[in-house]
């Protein structure tokens, strides 16, 4: 798979992020793809996916990359978003609720069923609770951040039995 990073505007900044995002996909990209294909048990449909580098908070359709984190966050929201779009890519519908933070929350409840796992096989447990954390402090919104009630409903769990769930929203 192949994934163009470009700048959304002329600016330094968001062209340095773009190429801190080339260098971790050239170096890391194919240990990536092929974390998320197995512990999602899919595979990825798109051969080349263009990503717009911008002053936002990342999102998966469109590609958009957030220019200014952390290059270990760079790493963690790129697995993210490439989870969103392995589920997507294989035409596999969430049930959601209506509102915004309820289809925020539901989606991520199906994503964080495989995204803790794939982040700890590449970067560690560590890596993953500090991902875990940076989502959570995403949300500015008013009441209980929707990446919180659904990052605490998925490690309620353990590694199996969000695998067995996983596997059973494949099946719908």
């Amino acid at each position: 798979m192949i994934i163009n990073f470009y700048p959304e505007q002329d600016n330094s900044k968001f062209e340095k992020a773009a190429k801190e995002y080339k260098r971790i996909w050239e170096k890391e990209g194919d240990a990536i793809a092929e974390a998320i294909e197995k512990v999602s048990g899919l595979k990825f449909r798109e051969k080349i996916i263009n990503a717009i580098i911008y002053m936002d908070v990342s999102y998966s359709i469109p590609l958009k990359l957030q220019a200014d984190i952390p290059i270990e966050h760079k790493k963690g929201v790129l697995v993210h978003e490439l989870c969103h779009r392995i589920v997507v890519g294989n035409n596999i519908a969430v049930k959601t609720e209506e509102t915004r933070d309820a289809r925020n929350r539901d989606i991520h409840k199906h994503i964080d069923l495989i995204l803790y796992d794939v982040w700890v096989e590449l970067y560690g447990e560590n890596f993953a609770k500090n991902e875990i954390d940076f989502e959570i402090n995403l949300w500015s919104g008013k009441g209980i951040s929707p990446y919180k009630i659904a990052w605490d409903w998925a490690l309620s769990m353990m590694k199996e039995e969000r695998q067995k769930l996983w596997k059973k929203s494949l099946k719908k």
